[in-house]
């Protein structure tokens, strides 16, 4: 059965995950993040700058998972060609996470 990973692959999979679970608090991050610039900080100013911050945060996120190489294939994990998707199997030997 396909879920039985073997060992090796194990703690390579847990470090995409854990790239995965940086971008999904990023993404949840934002809307909590603004509310409290603008209410904790001096308004705009504040707020653009913590939104600054949250855009380089996504970006570097959204790099650290889309180029994940993959411990089975070697090959990027979520990306075929210059498609990327951010599901749970190897676009390319579908190795599930």
């Amino acid at each position: 059965m396909e879920n039985q990973h073997e060992p090796e692959h194990s703690q390579q999979l847990a470090v995409i995950r854990k790239k995965r679970l940086f971008l999904w608090i990023v993404f949840a991050s934002y809307i909590p993040a603004i509310v409290l610039a603008f209410t904790a900080g001096n308004g705009p100013p504040t707020a653009t700058i913590v939104a600054i911050l949250w855009l380089i945060g996504a970006g570097i996120g959204g790099v650290l998972v889309s180029f994940s190489r993959c411990p089975r294939c070697n090959q990027l994990f979520h990306m075929r060609g210059a498609s990327t998707s951010w599901g749970r199997r190897c676009r390319h030997c579908n190795l599930n996470l």
